[in-house]
């Protein structure tokens, strides 16, 4: 007889889970506009922090588009990933060991291509997206924006095959959300500083010390989950 793991769910990842899950089911279709922070607050039972930022979460992963002064709308690729999400996340020997060794080989060689292929708007949206990352007032919006700065590096490969593994990763990440917000108090500090390099790196288009920081920055998430 076998029994799973039961694992502790945060409030952001349910939230999360949740919107997705009315996505994938139908009942929020294409096009359609999000109910307000207020409604999903009053349904769902949590502030509207946690409502705000699983949609920032949810609007870097490609589900949702934030249109200002008109509200939050379900993008036509809300269910693009799913079933490639899903086989990974079921794979028996699946874990966030192999995931965090997957990110190091893939995200590395992102951060590379970044540094040369990244334009001018984009080197500004990576840096203030790290600006939003250092003045999080919390442990979730310092999560949701840390894997906004993978994406919007992975974006600025411009190459929709990189683009789209780091949605999958991403996506895959969001599972194991409990685990990784436990252990960003201790390694925020870290975080802040080896991305503020990385940043430098890309903008600077320096391809090999933008791979290297990469690289060190998984591994040294990776070593605080052992």
């Amino acid at each position: 007889m076998t029994f799973k793991t039961i694992k502790k769910k945060s409030t952001l990842e349910i939230v999360i889970q949740q919107i997705k899950m009315e996505i994938k089911n139908g009942n929020l279709k294409t096009g359609e506009r999000l109910p307000s922070e207020r409604e999903l607050s009053d349904q769902l039972g949590v502030s509207r922090t946690s409502i705000r930022e699983a949609v920032k979460a949810l609007s870097f992963a490609g589900y949702l588009k934030v249109i200002q002064g008109k509200g939050t709308y379900i993008l036509d690729t809300a269910n693009k990933y799913n079933d490639v999400v899903d086989f990974f996340s079921n794979l028996s020997n699946y874990s966030l060991d192999y995931l965090m060794e997957t990110r190091i080989m893939l995200e590395s060689e992102f951060a590379r291509i970044a540094a040369l292929n990244a334009n001018e708007v984009e080197i500004s949206l990576i840096e203030n997206i790290f600006k939003e990352l250092v003045n999080s007032k919390d442990i979730n919006s310092f999560f949701v924006k840390d894997l906004a700065i993978h994406l919007t590096i992975a974006e600025a490969t411009h190459n929709p095959i990189m683009s789209g593994l780091m949605k999958i990763i991403t996506e895959m990440f969001y599972k194991e959300t409990q685990k990784i917000i436990s252990i960003s108090k201790y390694t925020r500090k870290n975080t802040i500083e080896i991305t503020q390099k990385l940043v430098k790196a890309i903008k600077q288009r320096n391809a090999l010390e933008a791979k290297r920081l990469m690289e060190d920055h998984i591994r040294d998430i990776k070593n605080s989950l052992e």
